[in-house]
């Protein structure tokens, strides 16, 4: 992959209800390349509805980094592996970042 525009980076987000999911989803996602890099937060209250009930979840973040060249097989992955009947992915565009930490993003996917 070319060290190119910042643009071509994501952060990707998702959320799971367990510690060790989290760190099963973050380890296999690093090891198979579809990621560079998985922050797992812990402590997260979420508030959501689900099936016409406003419900309180402790959950975990997964703060992903990518290039946008795996999204399409990052996204197959977790639809796979998530635990959820519908699970949060959501994309958003790294908008610029050191050089060093993009490039380094664009070897950890080789």
């Amino acid at each position: 992959m070319s060290h190119s525009e910042s643009s071509d980076y994501k952060l990707c987000l998702t959320t799971v209800d367990n510690k060790s999911v989290a760190k099963e989803i973050a380890l296999s996602l690093v090891q198979q390349k579809l990621v560079a890099c998985v922050n797992v937060c812990s402590n997260l209250t979420s508030f959501y509805q689900w099936e016409g009930e406003i419900v309180e979840d402790r959950e975990f973040l997964l703060l992903m980094k990518t290039s946008s060249l795996k999204i399409d097989e990052l996204s197959a992955k977790l639809a796979e592996v998530h635990p959820y009947e519908v699970p949060e992915f959501i994309v958003l565009p790294i908008e610029s970042g050191s050089q060093e930490y993009l490039d380094w993003i664009s070897r950890s996917l080789e």
